[in-house]
């Protein structure tokens, strides 16, 4: 017996729409740029869930930010669960730095989907290119000694804390 998920994707531009439905109106909200009146938010709102059904591509932005977004909060998950099994707390990495990196992560994520979803200002060819050069190994490597040097001595210039 063979199960088929086919029948999930009559469901993807509804839950599309209830998820940006659901984030504008809590963003309005709670932000409260629009005031108190939850009328307008909740009109707002719509008309945004509404666009988002409209077009092809932002309901294909939509799924694929959710899908990069999920599997980036399981390995976070997962990472926090193997932190508090080795030191019992996950308030030894909780920082508001640690914070501020997972921000950039995720809004680095969100623009290279957005990228790649309407084909903008990206030449991706170029990027696979930098992969595949000799030099990128180098570069990487750098840029996590520098940020190892900064967590371990608290400054990345050797003998100065």
């Amino acid at each position: 017996m063979v199960a088929s998920l086919a029948g999930l994707s009559w469901f993807m531009p509804i839950l599309s729409f209830l998820l940006v439905f659901i984030l504008v109106y809590a963003v309005l909200i709670k932000t409260k740029v629009l005031g108190d009146d939850t009328f307008v938010a909740l009109m707002i709102s719509f008309i945004f869930a509404i666009f988002f059904i409209v077009n092809t591509q932002l309901v294909q932005f939509v799924q694929m930010n959710v899908a990069w977004f999920v599997v980036f909060f399981v390995c976070l998950f997962m990472i926090l669960v193997l932190i508090a099994f080795t030191h019992g707390k996950v308030d030894v990495i909780m920082k508001p730095m640690v914070a501020w990196v997972l921000l950039a992560i995720l809004l680095v994520v969100f623009v290279i989907s957005s990228s790649y979803v309407f084909n903008w200002a990206i030449n991706w060819d170029m990027i696979q290119g930098w992969f595949d050069k000799d030099w990128f190994g180098m570069v990487v490597l750098v840029v996590v000694a520098l940020i190892v040097s900064k967590v371990l001595t608290g400054s990345v210039v050797p003998g100065k804390k």
